[in-house]
């Protein structure tokens, strides 16, 4: 009996572990952790949590940002601070999009996806 009990715990414990592993993954994305002047700074792969760390924080854990620029004022104004989204850089004829050599790189923003948490 005592073997049966501490089986099932193990196993409990072992699903209630990978699932918090899991999840913790799940979550990682890019974050808008600011915005100003039509322009989204948008910092790749990290968490949630860390999405509400600041620029400098995040820039001394070798975060990747970009800074997506725009175009749509009302969307602009709809997206906020710590959402997650996704963004599709706008491209020409043949596929290609332009990179503003600037720290952090500034790239002109097709299409912005909001991520569901």
């Amino acid at each position: 009996m005592k073997k049966l009990v501490l089986g099932v715990t193990f196993v409990l414990v072992l699903c209630m572990h990978s699932g918090c592993s899991t999840s913790s993954e799940a979550e990682k994305g890019n974050y808008i952790i600011s915005k100003e002047d039509q322009r989204i700074l948008v910092a790749k792969n990290i968490s949630r949590k860390d999405s509400e760390s600041n620029y400098a924080t995040l820039k001394n854990n070798k975060v990747e940002f970009v800074n997506y620029i725009v175009e749509d004022s009302q969307l602009y104004n709809e997206l906020r601070v710590g959402e997650k989204v996704n963004v599709t850089p706008k491209t020409n004829d043949k596929g290609e999009y332009a990179v503003m050599q600037s720290d952090p790189p500034q790239i002109v923003a097709d299409k912005i996806e909001r991520q569901k948490e």
